[in-house]
């Protein structure tokens, strides 16, 4: 089970990494996994944004109207659980470029890993200050980039040099996918009129 590696994920991360490349997850684990962890930002944005209304620096909260918080949400969520998945593809597309054949499900498996402290750092939107989420955020963007740089040479089974230029790699296409989901999020929101 995926969870039992987490726990200690953010003071041992090279062994928690290891030992999760030993006990290698089910599908089944990493889908439940995936969409649990996808709920946390989404529910926490939806409660601050309905509830609790974000600070924006200015004299009043703002607050949104259940139903387009609700759509909002719904739209992270499918984005968030999108975004894993796809940064597990792109892991294993450029397993070829290094003449590796990892499977799949390790692939997706370690996209879980990576993307743990973004989806944990959906926590925050129920302190809904600006300024402190975006901060927090991108300490979460760093560990997760972290985690990845040690996690590509245990989960790829490379040395750390090429597993170096590998997350880098990973890290270009997870830009370009950042890019695009905040693309089609405007887009879908916008089709949806939550905007």
């Amino acid at each position: 089970m995926l969870s039992r590696h987490f726990s200690h994920l953010f003071y041992e991360p090279k062994q928690s990494l290891q030992d999760a490349d030993r006990e290698p997850a089910s599908v089944f684990d990493i889908m439940f996994h995936i969409a649990l962890l996808s709920l946390i930002p989404s529910v926490c944005t939806y409660i601050a944004s309905v509830h609790l209304g974000w600070n924006f620096g200015v004299e009043d909260r703002y607050f949104v109207p259940a139903d387009k918080a609700l759509n909002i949400s719904l739209a992270t969520f499918i984005l968030l659980n999108a975004g894993v998945y796809g940064l597990g593809y792109g892991i294993c597309w450029l397993a070829k470029t290094f003449d590796i054949t990892p499977s799949p499900v390790h692939c997706l498996e370690l996209a879980v890993f990576t993307s743990l402290p973004l989806f944990l750092s959906g926590l925050i939107a129920l302190y809904p200050v600006l300024h402190v989420d975006v901060s927090v955020g991108i300490l979460a963007v760093a560990a997760s980039v972290y985690l990845l740089y040690v996690g590509v040479p245990i989960f790829m089974h490379i040395p750390e040099d090429k597993g170096f230029m590998y997350s880098t790699w990973v890290v270009t296409i997870g830009l370009v996918a950042i890019v695009t989901l905040l693309a089609a999020s405007i887009f879908f929101m916008d089709l949806i009129g939550a905007i």
